[in-house]
């Protein structure tokens, strides 16, 4: 794609944005890089310097707005929400708006295996891309996929590098989706679609119908793996054009599918080293995505396939298993950021659990975990200013609250017995003094490795 001549503003001067802007520059586009914030760290300064000397026009410290004389093209960080002024002001002026992704889908050479969903994206987008590298296919993790301890790269990076003959595997969130036009994925598969992001969506029918915008452009060419024992994805909700796969119940012996050359094989899937039981939905659907791309009878492949996806480690802040002491295990889950992921995680690991929830709700109803919490014998210490709200939200307002989570975590070690699980799995949005999940996850591991110590 040549953007020769092109005025194009890239507003956000986070990893994608500056990934666009250099992409940008070298297809001939004259670029502007726009944010709200001031350069005022030594890596700002040395952000600005560098793409100043390949002649972006860079603004800090910008006003938010934007007017036809600024640009020909706009792409907004996927933290933009569609209120923005700038959106408002691209939108009514008619200048057209991508998201990193669809720009990312427009330069790309290779295609592209994406998965979208509530829960479980990063875990099944590490999965695809190891089976993938398990089979002898040149394949590259990208997209919104952050922290995963597992070697990333934005979409737009991974496009700029990858051969035709490569193969992109991208976790794709909500966000990226909002701005989207001719996004085409070889394979793509949505996972689940449970309420998430109500502070960032109007609806919850808003946000489904926004993950729906990935299999939207899709065609008879192209495969979506459908895991129809998924109840939150029914077949009628998956209007495309694509082939339809589907996945069956993960209690069955792997997946047969003629139509696209998978074959079944014994004693698939029975052991892992990530924890919890729903990986096994997980693994089926990757390996049904990667085997879409690969099209191979070659049963070494699938055994290779299979291996990867069982040796895999879990990935950072996401059920992470740290260790036992007394007989008490500990699970770093705290990508755990809504009432889905709560359920999932509470359920996927036998007997009792003591559950560390805390953070910023989003708006989200916790109705789900209240009525599981009901019958539970799992135990519940909460954290955060927010805390007295959430246990009332769940149902567990006598349950033990503290402000910080070191405290709560020196609560929840001394509550446990026998055989139990401590387990952070906030279903909320990070809350100071915690940047994100992985400044959250990081604190948890170092309070265990002290304990466990």
């Amino acid at each position: 794609m040549s953007l020769a001549g092109r005025r194009v503003a890239v507003a956000g001067m986070g990893r994608s944005g500056i990934a666009v802007t250099e992409a940008a520059v070298r297809r001939g586009a004259k670029v502007s890089l726009l944010d709200e914030k001031s350069a005022e760290t030594p890596k700002a300064l040395d952000t600005v310097e560098r793409l100043s000397g390949l002649g972006v026009e860079v603004l800090t410290g910008w006003h938010g707005r934007l007017s036809p004389e600024d640009c020909d093209l706009f792409v907004p960080s996927p933290g933009f929400r569609r209120t923005h002024p700038a959106l408002l002001d691209a939108t009514s002026h008619g200048i057209p708006v991508w998201s990193e992704v669809e720009f990312a889908f427009r330069i790309a050479q290779a295609p592209i295996v994406a998965i979208t969903g509530t829960n479980g994206k990063s875990t099944t987008t590490v999965m695809t891309w190891l089976a993938l590298k398990a089979a002898g296919v040149e394949a590259h993790l990208c997209g919104n996929i952050s922290g995963s301890g597992f070697p990333e790269r934005t979409l737009t990076e991974a496009a700029e590098v990858a051969a035709w003959d490569e193969v992109l595997v991208a976790e794709i969130s909500s966000f990226q989706l909002e701005w989207v036009e001719e996004l085409r994925p070889k394979v793509a598969s949505i996972l689940n679609v449970t309420p998430d992001h109500l502070d960032r969506h109007p609806s919850f029918e808003d946000y489904r119908a926004t993950k729906l915008r990935l299999i939207a452009r899709m065609t008879p060419a192209d495969v979506v793996i459908w895991n129809a024992a998924e109840p939150s994805v029914p077949r009628e909700l998956l209007q495309t054009a694509a082939r339809l796969v589907a996945v069956p119940d993960p209690e069955g012996v792997w997946f047969s599918d003629q139509a696209v050359g998978i074959g079944s094989v014994e004693g698939a899937l029975k052991e892992f080293q990530v924890v919890g039981s729903h990986q096994r939905s997980n693994a089926m659907v990757a390996l049904a995505m990667a085997q879409a791309i690969l099209r191979s009878e070659d049963r070494e492949a699938h055994a290779r396939m299979i291996a990867a996806v069982q040796q895999m480690p879990g990935l950072d802040h996401r059920m992470r298993l740290l260790g036992s002491k007394n007989g008490v295990q500990f699970v770093n889950n705290s990508m755990c950021t809504n009432p889905g992921a709560v359920l999932a995680s509470a359920k996927a690991i036998p007997g009792r659990k003591v559950l560390l929830m805390g953070g910023l709700m989003k708006g989200l109803d916790f109705g789900s975990v209240r009525e599981f919490f009901a019958d539970s014998p799992d135990r519940v210490v909460f954290f955060s200013d927010h805390a007295d709200a959430l246990a009332e939200a769940v149902g567990r307002p006598g349950e033990p609250k503290f402000a910080s989570l070191d405290e709560a975590f020196s609560h929840a070690a001394k509550l446990a017995g026998q055989g139990d699980t401590v387990m952070l799995a906030p279903g909320c949005a990070s809350a100071e003094p915690y940047a994100n999940f992985r400044e959250r996850g990081e604190a948890f591991e170092a309070m265990v490795k002290e304990w466990l110590a």
